[in-house]
């Protein structure tokens, strides 16, 4: 294939074996399908992903096998050597000349791809010393006159990252650091960015390729967004009942139906945080936040350490309730069996205010005995009794299911394709909900005392209101990340 037919950039990513250049891809191209193995020689075959945005396809990265006797095939290749301008075709005369044969196979194989138009992507593993033996394979690359630079993968040690640096500006127009392990937007574009310094005659479809990855990511904060606030509905107008024959299986069943309605509750948020890594297309096979660590009490939906780390402060709940006219105390029991929503007065006095705080943060709702409709009354109940629990009444319950998904948010976007695991949860900074302002807080507030309210026919309109506003948290809240600094490229 001539370089006049190619129609998108094309990457071949070349290296030594079990130096990371599969994992550099994985992340890259955002597909943690790509074999990515502990043990030397995973890649056997040249395997090409093309990365693809509404149906077209942006560009291709090239897997390729690692060398296997560079020396000898450099020797090969000077032997026949006559000036510079004609290394390219001794190159192509290496790789026709074994054709059909069991000699430099690797070789071949990863030098066939950038022999018809793709640009070199050279990856080193930096947390490894450099030794002169990696010259020949670089030599090797610089003959095939092709556009190419160098990626430094590196995950620990910046110990041997200077004498990377030097040796690779000796044979690369450009040269990065790369941490396949934590990948972010902004470091994939820049990656993709600089091979258009390297050949100009890409500089257009890398910008458009650019501008469509960001208008991606921008619709991937649209669908979290939506997921989230999807959770949220779900949660508060969950609410489920259980008649009972007699007075006497209320000690029995009150306990049982309560179980099933917080647990419930996590499978709703469990849901929506599978969905959510979905989004950033990681294949969960049968994945759960908590499928490789020990459950801790801290990471239940309802342990006091989430809500005290999630939730909002208790002086911020009362401004709330204050100002929105919801209510807590002694009727959040009305609240629970009736579902209007902490509809009544704070109770005065330090003792008064006491109670309101615990109602306003309690954690499990009850279930409460419940009348029959108006019209089953008119003829006799199948059961005598029956209970209820749900809506969950705490003002704090939406606002620590919204900070725990933002939480899960950051994790699945620094989680790198090339990990296999979500990253753990950042144990510093400020309280997620601290960053959102007090009437986007009014805002909430106000939604979801609707929702509770109209728990069985949620108006089209509070939906619609929580996602703008869930959506507008969700980009805020990206914001500060994704203005990374440095890493940035070291040319020569």
């Amino acid at each position: 294939m001539s370089k006049a037919s190619i129609e998108v950039p094309r990457f071949a990513v070349v290296g030594r074996v079990n130096k990371g250049k599969s994992s550099v891809i994985a992340s890259f191209i955002e597909n943690d399908a790509v074999k990515i193995s502990p043990w030397p020689g995973t890649t056997t075959e040249c395997v090409r992903y093309d990365v693809e945005v509404d149906e077209r396809v942006l560009f291709s990265v090239i897997d390729t096998p690692g060398f296997e006797d560079a020396p000898r095939a450099l020797h090969w290749i000077k032997q026949r050597e006559a000036t510079a301008a004609d290394r390219a075709q001794r190159v192509r005369e290496f790789v026709d000349a074994f054709e059909g044969t069991d000699e430099f196979v690797e070789e071949r194989r990863l030098l066939r791809p950038i022999l018809e138009g793709a640009a070199i992507l050279y990856v080193v593993n930096g947390d490894e010393p450099y030794r002169k033996n990696y010259e020949t394979e670089m030599e090797i690359l610089r003959y095939t006159g092709e556009p190419a630079m160098a990626l430094i993968n590196r995950s620990g040690s910046e110990a041997y990252i200077e004498s990377w640096q030097r040796a690779l500006n000796q044979y690369f127009k450009l040269v990065m650091l790369f941490d396949a392990h934590a990948v972010t937007w902004d470091k994939r574009r820049r990656l993709l960015e600089a091979f258009a310094t390297l050949h100009p005659s890409w500089e257009g479809p890398i910008r458009e390729a650019v501008v469509a990855l960001r208008a991606q990511e921008a619709r991937r904060h649209y669908q979290v967004a939506n997921i989230i606030a999807d959770m949220l509905v779900d949660a508060l107008t969950l609410h489920l009942t259980a008649g009972l024959p007699d007075e006497r299986a209320l000690p029995h069943e009150k306990p049982r139906l309560e179980r099933q309605f917080h647990d419930e509750l996590r499978s709703i948020e469990r849901r929506a945080h599978q969905k959510i890594a979905t989004v950033y297309l990681h294949r969960l096979d049968g994945w759960s936040p908590e499928a490789d660590i020990e459950l801790e009490s801290r990471d239940d939906l309802f342990a006091k350490e989430t809500w005290d780390v999630m939730g909002l402060s208790p002086r911020a709940l009362l401004t709330l309730t204050v100002v929105t006219g919801a209510a807590a105390g002694g009727a959040i029991d009305a609240a629970v069996g009736f579902a209007s929503a902490l509809t009544g007065t704070l109770i005065g006095g330090l003792s008064g205010l006491g109670v309101g705080v615990y109602e306003l943060t309690r954690r499990y709702a009850r279930a409460s005995q419940i009348a029959e409709q108006a019209k089953s009354m008119m003829k006799p109940s199948e059961h005598g009794y029956r209970i209820r629990v749900g809506p969950h009444p705490s003002l704090n319950f939406p606002f620590v299911l919204l900070a725990r998904a933002l939480s899960h948010f950051d994790r699945v976007r620094a989680w790198a394709h090339a990990r296999q695991e979500l990253p753990p949860p950042t144990a510093t900074g400020p309280k997620i909900l601290d960053q959102v302002d007090v009437d986007t807080r009014k805002r909430f507030t106000k939604t979801f005392s609707t929702i509770r309210k109209k728990y069985r026919d949620v108006p089209r309109e509070a939906r619609s209101e929580l996602r703008e506003t869930v959506h507008r948290i969700v980009v805020e809240h990206t914001q500060p990340r994704e203005r990374d600094v440095g890493e940035g490229p070291h040319a020569t």
